[in-house]
């Protein structure tokens, strides 16, 4: 593996398990849903179905393909990150 692939799973899996154990804690919840939902936000004004049928008076979930638009652009930035550390760390 190089140096770009392990950077890129050691991020993405630490941003996956703080979200994942920190969820319900006051102080880490609404910078975790700000990470769901900021994209989501960006790609429904662009008018993609990110969202599914939400209950009334509260925030609509994401819809499958709202799941699969968080992870993608997640791994992106993540993918970024790791490519530009390991190439900082080449010279």
């Amino acid at each position: 593996m190089t140096l770009r692939s392990v950077l890129f799973v050691g991020l993405a899996t630490a941003h996956a398990l703080i979200a994942w154990t920190w969820a319900g804690t006051s102080a880490l919840g609404p910078a975790i849903a700000a990470t769901i939902y900021g994209p989501l936000l960006v790609l429904d004004a662009l008018g993609l179905p990110v969202f599914g049928s939400g209950a009334s008076g509260g925030w609509a979930a994401p819809s499958l393909l709202g799941w699969v638009c968080v992870v993608l652009v997640w791994a992106g930035i993540w993918w970024g990150v790791a490519a530009l550390l390991a190439r900082l760390c080449r010279r």
